[in-house]
């Protein structure tokens, strides 16, 4: 390897720039997490710009994770330890490294969350299929919405615990309407049929009883909707041609078998 010359400034190899440690992070990975990175820290009056690329900060931080070495063991082509240190307990403080995980996360994870609101037959009032990262109280307000508009009749709606905090206030203020949440018992031990919540995980069981929602087939959302519908519409109609509630039959004898009692 030649000599630089007098007066040459000779750069470390950094990530991204043809080098490396076997767990930095390529290009393409770190578009995907510099956006999610907080913004620098500045003073009162602008501060200084951050000495270390953010990108050597990151690719540091993976190195102790991939390597398991002591933070004071780091090689010297990364920042100082210390500084590094300093942006691990920061980022882990104010909550970005929740965030970040929680936002690829969502990127990751393939599939979507059915949202339905019902009467107290189990019957369908609305639906929403959004995406599986979707928080559950962002994803519960549009079928709410739909519900207050369709039916304006309904006052009041039971939800479990995941639904609790904003969306209870958002239900009321914006809406009108009273959203319960229905919780469990702090000493309940194994499943149990929770009160007003059993009517919608028992048409939950309806819809998944049909092969076509026991799995997520439909490209579209509004096609995993309509699905949906016509689920509950065969659901419907069952019920009505029949006249009468159901009856569970027993089991069945095999052949040449006898009943014991």
């Amino acid at each position: 390897m030649p000599c630089p010359g007098a007066g040459e400034v000779v750069e470390p190899c950094v990530s991204g720039s043809g080098g490396g440690y076997p767990s930095d992070l390529t290009d393409d990975q770190w578009a995907l997490v510099e956006p999610l990175l907080p913004p620098a820290r500045v003073g009162p009056k602008g501060g200084r710009r951050e000495k270390h690329p953010r990108r050597r900060i990151v690719d540091a931080i993976f190195y102790v994770v991939r390597t398991g070495c002591a933070w004071r063991q780091l090689p010297k082509d990364f920042p100082p330890w210390p500084t590094v240190y300093w942006y691990f307990t920061w980022w882990h403080d104010d909550g970005t490294v929740e965030r970040i995980h929680d936002a690829l996360r969502g990127k990751v994870r393939k599939g979507r969350k059915r949202f339905i609101v019902t009467d107290t037959l189990g019957l369908l009032l609305a639906v929403h299929v959004v995406a599986a990262n979707v928080q559950d109280r962002d994803g519960a307000r549009r079928p709410l919405l739909w519900t207050q508009l369709d039916h304006p009749s309904v006052q009041k709606i039971w939800a479990d615990q995941g639904f609790a905090g904003r969306l209870v206030d958002w239900t009321a203020q914006i809406l009108g309407r009273e959203l319960d949440i229905v919780r469990k018992d702090p000493g309940q031990r194994g499943f149990q049929v929770q009160p007003k919540r059993w009517a919608v995980e028992r048409t939950f069981s309806w819809l998944t009883a049909h092969r076509r929602l026991a799995r997520d087939y439909e490209t579209s959302p509004a096609h995993a909707e309509t699905m949906i519908r016509w689920a509950m519409i065969g659901v419907m109609v069952r019920r009505l041609a029949r006249g009468r509630a159901a009856v569970r039959s027993g089991p069945r004898l095999l052949a040449g078998s006898a009943q014991v009692s």
